[in-house]
């Protein structure tokens, strides 16, 4: 514990000692007489017991009320004096970047949902990364931009997760068309949509390529660790601008480790060509849906290393007012008691 005003201490300790050298002396002291009225027979009076034990418990409780007088000044004092704390907090920074970067179309569902289970926990113990979230279907959506605010990333990743599963129950009869079926559908589909009609669906290439673009940057700093975990069954729909290919090359370039994830069911061409795109990178191909498949998979992946990029001290101070102003309150309601107690 340290004090912010020493000064206001070493005063009211001052006043304090004046005032014990002050009823010192005064205790001390042989009272003369000056003023009142005389008792007949003052010495007699002063042999009955009864009156000898007032005057006794009444000196006591003078003294007594004395010292707390004292103590609740010094008290006072302590509280003018600030008493605080002072906390370090160690902010740790690693040098790692994740987006996750999921294919949103509806034969991906499955596999989405699985793998949100498991990222959830995840997030949950970064300590400094910076964490993304961009879906894609015709067009690529940025979500979440890179980040430290997990809680924020846990809440988006709860809502395409439920958005994900009420989706899969309604088609598969589950469940029928509700309203917060309606405005999570909405949530995931409305940016992922953009020219659905004109260029159709599923467009895998220009949403790796969007993940990729949004890494920030990449030439101030080309030694940090990027990562993008990517989702999808690579089954093209429509037409695209950035083929798988060439996306997987734009990662390459820019030193992006790309992780891909594919669902259990695609084609042999779909699934070699997505296999070769994301180890062009220097990452590695996976697919399942399988819970325990796809936990294994993210601890692969989390494997990649992170190294502690820098860390930062924040300095705390906290106030601590409680215990004195406490003992301040005890003393002055001990100080009205025995001024009662006094006057009995």
């Amino acid at each position: 514990m340290e004090l912010k005003y020493e000064i206001a201490l070493y005063v009211c300790l001052g006043i304090a000692m004046i005032m014990v050298v002050f009823s010192f002396v005064r205790f001390r002291r042989r009272k003369k007489y000056k003023k009142g009225t005389k008792a007949f027979e003052a010495d007699y009076l002063k042999e009955i017991p009864y009156f000898r034990r007032k005057m006794v418990l009444y000196k006591f409780l003078k003294v007594l009320l004395t010292m707390i007088i004292i103590a609740s000044i010094a008290i006072s004092g302590f509280l003018m004096a600030r008493p605080y704390k002072t906390e370090v907090d160690e902010i740790r920074n690693m040098n790692r970047d994740i987006i996750l970067c999921m294919d949103i179309s509806t034969s991906v569902d499955n596999l989405n949902a699985v793998l949100l289970d498991k990222l959830e926990d995840v997030v949950r113990e970064l300590d400094g990364e910076r964490f993304g979230i961009v879906i894609f279907n015709t067009s690529p959506l940025y979500l979440v931009p890179l980040t430290t605010d997990y809680d924020m990333v846990l809440s988006e990743l709860d809502l395409i997760k439920e958005a994900l599963e009420l989706r899969s129950d309604y088609y598969a009869g589950r469940t029928g068309y509700s309203q917060r079926l309606i405005e999570l559908d909405a949530y995931i589909s409305d940016g992922t949509l953009v020219g659905n009609i004109q260029r159709g669906s599923s467009i895998i290439g220009d949403g790796l390529a969007a993940a990729c673009l949004d890494f920030p940057n990449i030439e101030e700093d080309p030694d940090r660790s990027r990562i993008i975990i990517f989702t999808t069954d690579n089954d093209l729909q429509g037409n695209e601008i950035v083929t798988l290919p060439e996306a997987g090359q734009m990662c390459a370039d820019r030193g992006i480790t790309v992780y891909g994830i594919g669902t259990e069911v695609m084609y042999d061409q779909d699934r070699a060509m997505m296999k070769s795109a994301v180890e062009s990178t220097g990452g590695e191909f996976y697919y399942g849906e399988n819970p325990r498949v796809v936990s294994s998979i993210v601890s692969s992946i989390l494997e990649h290393v992170a190294s502690l990029d820098t860390i930062e001290h924040e300095v705390r101070e906290t106030d601590m007012p409680e215990i004195p102003f406490i003992a301040l309150l005890i003393s002055v309601a001990c100080m009205i008691l025995l001024q009662w107690l006094c006057k009995v």
